[in-house]
This record gives C-alpha cells, structure tokens and sequence, in this order.
C-alpha cells in the first residue's frame, strides 16, 4: 500500500514540475530518447566493429590491460579515448588510460581501438568509492516503484561538514506533514556512541517538506564530532504513514589540507609539467583524487584529507606507476605537505643543469618525504623478533643479472630505487622475480587448532567490545617494471598484506622478448620503494630481479608453467560478482567473496576465468582448480584440496598460451568450511613434445587473483548445514540465496540457535550494475547480512506472527488488540489479544537488546509504519480504531543506537555481523 502511495505522491510531483516547466522536461525526455535509441534509417553498425564491457576500475589510477587478454592482436596501433576519460595510448603491448578524480559517482568511458580494418570498442565504469549523493535504503526484495532522490544542501566537497546550515528535501514530494514521525541522527562511522538526533535540531518547512538545520546548530555538532567518516541516517514518515523513505549519506569531518611539490634529485623544482596530473589515494579511507601540477611543480588537493597511509603517484602512461612514493597523514595535522622526487631518464625534463649536477662527495640525494604538524603514533613495545629467512636471489644461470631493492628500516622515510636494465639485441627472454620481505607482525593471535579458534570466536561475540585493528604501523611497498611486452609489473600494499605469501615472493615470470629484441636492444625501467610507517622497526624489503635467458619458451622446454590465472567480472549475464559495489559500515564489507560448493557444483552465476601459461604450444588436457584455507601465522603452502574434475569440459576457448572461459562453475570441494580466507589454486595438464607435464599449482602463477586480490572469504550454503536447513523460511533464488561466511553460520548455531532465516547472499555476491544484489536487497553481498522472522510472542518464529505476508497477520493483532482496547478502556486487562500483542512486544524487544549489545553486531533494522509504532513507540497505530494512544500496559522503548527502523522490514529484521576475524 505505502509504494502504491509513494507512486502517486512522485507522479503528482511530476505533474506539478511539468506545469511549471513544461519545456525543460520535454527537451531531457528528448535528449535520452535520441541517446537510447538509433535514429530511424540508420544504418546498422558495420560487422567488423566489437563491443566489450571492461571490468570496473577505480578512480585516479593508471590502468594498464594487455591486449592479449582483451582478445586484441599486438599490432593494434590506435586508441581514442571518450567519457570520462581523456588519456588512453597503446605501447608495450597493453592498453593504458588514466582515470579521473573521485567526484562522488560513477563515471563512464569508452575506447576505440583500430587494428587494420577491425575497431573493437571497449565500455568501462569508474566505480566511485566514495559515493557523495544520499542513498536510499530500498532493502525490502518486493517489486515497486524506488523512494525519490534526497537532496541534501550545506555540505562542502566529497560531502566535507562545514558548519554551514543543513537542509534535507525529497525531490518531487511537497505539501506532506513530515514534522511529527520523521527522525535522523549523525553518528561517527565504527562508534555508536557518538550519536547526534537531529529531531531536536531541525525545523520543518511544510511549503516544500523539507527540514533544516542553522548554522550554529551545525557548528556545534562539528565541534563535538571526531575527525573521520560520518553517517548522516534520515528516515522520513507522513503523519498518516502513507509515505516513507529512508536515506543514509556518507559525510566526513577532516581538517588536513594536503598540498606537495616534485624536486629533482638535486632539490630544484619540476617545472616541465605544468597541467599533468598527481593521484591520491587512501589505504583505509579510499580516498581517490586528482591534483593538477603548477609551472612550479607544486599541486594541492581541493578537498582536506582525513588521517590514512596515501599513495601518490604522477600519472604517466609511457612510465605507469614508476613516479610514486606513500606517506602517513597523522592524527591532529592540518597541514601536510609531500615531496616527491622524480629521478632523470624518465622522459622528464628535471632541469636544464640536472645531468651536469652531481651530489657532493659524502652527501645524499633529495628524497621523497612528508612534513606535517601531527604528531606521530605513540612508541610501541615489541619483544625481540626472530627474523625469518630473506628470499634468496635468483641463480644466476651464468647469464647477466641485476638485483634492485629497497630497505625501509628508518621511521616514515621512502627508500625508493630506479630500475634501469638494458635487454641485449636476440635474447629470448627475461627472468622477473618480484618479492616483499618483512618483519612487520600480523594482527592475529596464532592458534594451534580450529577448536581454539572458535572459542576465540564465541569469547568476542560474548564480550562488550571489538577492538580495531591498529592502523598507523603499516609499512607500504610499491614496485613497477616498464618495458617488458604485453605485461603488467605493478603493485603496492601494506606490508601486513603478505601474511600468506610463500617467502615474499608476489610474481615471478619469465617473459619471451625475441620479438622485441630483433633488431634492437630493450630497456627495461622502473622502480621499487618501501616506507617503515609509525616507527623504526620492523624493517620491509622491497626487491626486484630480472635475469637474461631465464628459460627456453618452445616445445623443447620440460616444464609446463602457468604464468597467470584470473577471475574477472561483470559475469556473462553482465552483472557484477565477487566484490560488492556499494560497501559501508552498515553495508556490505569490502572484500573478495566466492561460492565455495561441497556438494555439487551451480551453474547459475558463473565467473570469467583466464589462464595464460608456458610453454604456448603445450597441449594442454586438462585443468584443475583447488583451495586451501589461509590460517594466521603460516604461510602460503600446497594446496590441501584439489578437486579433480575436468573444468575443460565445460565451454571455453583456447589460443596458444591462454584459454578462456566466459563463465566457469566451481567444482564441489568437500572437507571442512574454512574459517579464514582461501587461496584458489589452478593446475594444468598436457603434455609437450610427447612428454606428459603438469603445472605446479603452488607456483606463484597458479594462484587466482581477482584484480590483484589474490585472497578470498569463502561463503557456504547455510540452508545445507545440517540442523540449519529446517529453519528457512521464505522462497529460494536461483543460485542460491544463504551462501554465508563460516563465521556467520558460526553464529546461526550458536547465538541464533533458534532463529529462523531467510536472505544472506546471493551466488558469488552476485549484483545487479548499481550494486544491488540480485536478491533486490540493497546489502546481503558479503554472507554476513541475515533476514530473520520477529518472535512469535509465543516463545517462536512461525510465520504468521514473525512477519509473513508482509506483517499482515502481526498487524491484524494490533488492530484486534486496538479494538479489545476501544470497547473496554477502563477494564484492565482488556482480552488475550492486547494479553498476546504484549508478549510479542517484549520477545522481540528482548531479542533486539540482546543482539544489539553483542560485540559482533553492526546494526539491526527493524520495520518501520505499525512496526515501529508498536515495538519502538509503544501506541496503537494512527489508523487502528483507537488512534495513536499508549498500548496499555506497553512503554516507549529506547532502541540501542545500533537498532534502526526501516521501510521493507515489515516481514522480517535484518541482522549485519562483523567480520569476527578482526579483533
């Protein structure tokens, strides 16, 4: 009934902005029928033209693709860049394009590419990873029209508080009685208890029901608010709760104002780039921008940073990544300041006198650095470490070599090295040996069984809080190797990120260069850099070897290699999997999600899979796919379950070196639910020369990545497990709809031992383009968001009083309590319907408080219209027959500030659960 209203109130606001507009509008609906639509007559485009969707990239980055695996030969020479995008080239054999500034949503963009007479056209979303305008929370799975768009006036640039006046209005509603249901609070994101009710606050202007909030109002919840990410919560209801809608905005607080300059080796300013770009981005906020640099080298961001470990990078498609360095913003800076050095012979011109200067004798270099007025993190106490081995260096084979590595032991000070190899005219190919060493500690307390850690488990799901993981002594790496043809050698992390890799080691390849060694020598560049951030311990040790004649890449070679394998998406139905596209504290938590079947395997939500190996002319028979679980404090090993079915046998495709499968099902892998992330391992089989070969699947290139996540949190099916199954509820979606974290299922048996469940994720997250799931539900894509039938009021969760059909049987014993009510106001107690409403009050109330106060719940949401007026406010509803009066016998209920009230939860509560790994 509530959407059916929502859709007269929009289009009456529609009809009303056409009267008063009626020319604007007419041209917009033009506008998108000629965008949508092909004139009539048009020719139809010509054969030779492909169209691909790219998966989403981020903004302010450098992307670099090879054009193997778009499927493009290596002769394409052209590309043109439109959208968002504005530079894009082709060289060493990949395609390369810089994104743009993050501003809040996404982007898209498109590239033509030519070879010869072929144009292939590939579309690519620039996923906003701070999205700016309020999101509407449409939760409920039901079709219907969506709540209408909020606008939200006072805040500064990536939704900054200022301490400006605040002013919500829902766009095309006016002329409604908001004042009296309507609520919202302003929290600090990861801290409920810093909590601001804005019903106190605002004042509502019934011309065009909006509310707003003065200036020094505002200017006092800033000065009591934390610096970090805030979470703006609105929910508006008509006094006759014909109409609601719920919306969250994503706000910050942050005061450092982050501006830098690039130095030559030699200290003097840049001044050959003026107009190109520097990108910024946050490890822990995503933060993403784009600064632009002056005639002087200096460049400053338009919006203030929060204090996170940033990446900056000069964007440069002929030299992706090489220009970079990484520094800490600390707690309490206003001002921050970088340099970033660019060393010569990078195509940069440093200075007209820079090759004639030379450092004094017994002095350094200038280097990369951060100045600010913060105060760094407090010393920490670590008891002596027993370092482990050090990756040792490649054979030399009796060959050219070189060693380039990078040592960070002194605290906030990037150790950076120029990579600078030259590839003499007719070898064949190049060794690359990429590896990460460090002492840093990971988090985790090491345990010596499953049993102690499910009892670590249920110790903080009974505590009163989680702690946060610490995160200012997290040391960064960064690498990128240029030059070598239809490969991609860059990345950087934390170094707490290698915690489940084999002795360091991130790649190692060998890399056929015959082609472009013909007739020339080949220069290799590039660059390795480290930073010990917080203090001087712990050193991290970034290292890159390359090595000439690594190995022979014809059919003459014994050993079959895989030298890449990768999950992609959008899936062929074009919707997005394994990662979420929205994520929040509330929300779906970011990270890698798949579908591990045990008993059977689901076609339903596929997944994109590309294997490249070596030698090309194998013949390969057969492929495998494995997992092991990735337990704290030991590294990367053997894969301790292998499926040993033929993945060849379903459809895909192969060309020398590679083969591709537009959509791959995952094997059943029995054996127990792993409780940490997994490793997914690939394993070829063929034969070269005659000679069997089978791949090592614990090599480095048979490990799975999904862009360069290479770890990921498998999800189970609840509804399989046994003593589970029994308490579903609701209809079932295809692919699957309880696919769940251990941890989750952990929870089900044991905290929620009697609950009855239904939605938690779909398939591999599986989502539609705007991030929804395929479920409909705007979360439940990381197997940790449960729907749940309310209490019965009869010690239970059956249907009829735990939410079927929408609540109606639970709305139909309020009416009936009401009416027992209305006919005997002065003789308590009334008649065993109000007995009844009353016992269903206090289960659920009782439910409610007692997982709201459990440290591994992030938010509840309840229903809102009768819901709430009878569980949260303790009256009858306005249209029961005895209007909005006080329940007999019921009080107002203070929900914990984690409990919210919802629209689309009149079936169910819904239920967000910490990832209880990370305490």
């Amino acid at each position: 009934m509530k959407k059916t209203l929502i859709s007269m109130v929009l289009l009456l606001g529609a009809l009303l902005s056409a009267c008063g507009d009626g020319t604007q509008t007419q041209t917009q609906t033009q506008t998108q029928t000629q965008q949508s639509e092909p004139a009539p007559g048009s020719a139809p485009e010509p054969a030779s033209v492909k169209k691909s969707q790219l998966q989403d990239v981020e903004p302010a980055e450098v992307v670099s693709l090879s054009l193997k695996s778009l499927g493009l030969p290596a002769g394409a020479d052209k590309v043109t860049p439109s959208g968002a995008v504005s530079e894009a080239l082709i060289q060493d054999g990949q395609l390369r394009f810089a994104t743009p500034d993050d501003i809040g949503e996404d982007q898209k963009a498109e590239f033509e590419i030519r070879s010869g007479a072929t144009t292939s056209v590939f579309h690519v979303v620039i996923r906003s990873q701070r999205p700016t305008s309020a999101e509407a929370y449409d939760d409920s799975s039901e079709e219907g029209p969506l709540s209408p768009d909020l606008i939200v006036e006072g805040l500064g640039s990536g939704n900054a508080m200022t301490g400006a006046p605040l002013t919500f209005r829902i766009q095309g509603v006016s002329g409604l009685d908001l004042k009296d249901r309507s609520r919202g609070y302003i929290t600090a994101v990861g801290n409920n208890d810093i909590r601001f009710i804005l019903e106190k606050l605002w004042s509502f202007n019934p011309a065009d029901s909006s509310f707003s909030i003065s200036g020094p109002a505002m200017q006092r919840i800033l000065g009591s608010l934390p610096i970090g990410d805030l979470s703006i919560v609105v929910d508006f209801e008509s006094k006759d709760s014909a109409f609601g809608a719920s919306y969250s905005i994503q706000a910050t607080k942050a005061e450092t104002k982050l501006s830098g300059k690039l130095l030559s080796e030699q200290g003097g300013p840049i001044t050959s780039l003026a107009g190109r770009k520097v990108l910024l981005k946050g490890v822990n906020t995503r933060i993403q921008a784009v600064a632009v640099l002056d005639a002087h080298g200096g460049f400053a961001f338009g919006q203030n940073v929060l204090p996170d470990i940033y990446f900056l990078t000069l964007s440069d498609l002929h030299y992706p990544n090489v220009i970079r360095t990484s520094f800490p913003v600390y707690e309490g800076s206003t001002q921050a300041q970088v340099t970033m050095v660019v060393p010569p012979g990078l195509g940069v011109d440093t200075g007209a006198n820079t090759a004639k200067q030379r450092a004094a004798p017994g002095s350094s270099a200038v280097q990369s650095s951060v100045t600010q007025d913060g105060k760094g993190p407090p010393p920490r106490s670590i008891p002596a470490a027993k370092r482990a081995f050090a990756p040792t260096p490649l054979a030399a084979e009796g060959v050219d070599s070189a060693v380039f590595s990078a040592t960070a032991a002194e605290q906030d000070r990037l150790v950076n090295k120029k990579i600078d190899f030259q590839v003499p005219i007719g070898t064949e190919s190049v060794g690359v040996r990429i590896t990460v060493f460090s002492e840093e500690e990971f988090l985790l307390p090491k345990v010596s069984s499953r049993a102690e850690l499910e009892q670590l488990i249920r110790k903080h799901q009974q505590s009163g809080a989680l702690p946060r993981e610490d995160r200012k002594y997290k040391d960064t790496w960064s690498y990128s190797v240029v030059g070598l043809p239809g490969i991609e050698f860059s990345a950087s992390g934390l170094a707490r990120q290698l915690r489940f890799t084999a002795e360091g080691t991130i790649e190692t390849r060998c890399v056929d260069v015959t082609e472009q060694t013909k007739n020339a020598a080949l220069n290799i560049s590039g660059s390795v850099s480290a930073i010990n951030i917080g203090d001087d311990l712990l050193p991290t040790t970034t290292t890159v070897e390359l090595t000439l004649g690594c190995s022979k890449l014809k059919s003459s070679s014994t050993t079959l290699e895989v030298l890449s394998a990768q999950f992609s998406s959008p899936n062929k139905n074009s919707n997005p999997i394994i990662s979420p596209k929205t994520t929040g504290q509330k929300g779906n938590l970011a990270g890698c999600y798949l579908s591990i079947p045990q008993s059977g395997s689901d076609n339903t939500h596929t997944i994109p899979f590309e294997i490249t190996y070596s030698p090309a002319d194998a013949e390969i028979t057969e492929m495998n796919l494995g997992i092991t679980e990735l337990k704290s404090g030991e590294p990367f090993g053997i894969p301790t379950n292998f499926s040993t079915v033929n993945l060849l046998t379903q459809n895909h495709t192969k060309q020398p070196g590679l083969i591709k499968f537009p959509g791959i099902s995952l094997p059943a892998f029995a054996g127990d639910m792993a409780l940490g992330n997994l490793a997914v391992m690939v394993r070829l089989k063929g034969s070269v020369g005659g000679a069997a070969v089978s791949s090592d699947p614990a090599g480095r290139g048979g490990r799975v990545k999904f862009g360069e996540k290479n770890e990921f949190t498998p999800l189970y099916l609840a509804g399989n497990v046994s003593g589970l199954s029994g308490r579903r509820y609701g209809m079932r979606d295809t692919g699957g709809d309880s696919w769940a974290t251990e941890q989750t299922i952990f929870w089900l048996r044991y905290a929620g031992s009697s609950y009855r469940f239904d939605d938690i994720s779909s398939q591999h997250v599986t989502q539609f383009a705007d991030g929804r799931s395929i479920m409909k539900h705007k979360g439940h894509s990381d197997g940790r968001q449960i729907d749940m039938r309310y209490a019965d009021g009869h010690n239970g969760f059956s249907d009829a009083l735990g939410g079927q059909n929408e609540g109606a049987q639970i709305e139909q014993l309020i009416d009936a309590a009401a009416a027992e009510v209305k006919k005997a106001p002065e003789v308590p107690p009334y008649g065993p319907k109000l007995a009844e409403l009353r016992r269903w009050i206090t289960e659920n109330r009782t439910i409610l408080e007692i997982t709201a106060q459990s440290s591994t719940t992030r938010v509840i949401y309840i229903g809102d219209s009768f819901i709430k007026d009878v569980l949260v406010d303790g009256k009858f509803p306005l249209s029961s027959v005895t209007g909005p009066i006080a329940i007999p016998g019921v009080s107002a209920w203070t929900m914990p500030g984690n409990v919210e009230s919802k629209p689309g939860h009149s079936s169910h509560w819904h239920l967000s659960l910490s990832d209880l790994l990370k305490f």
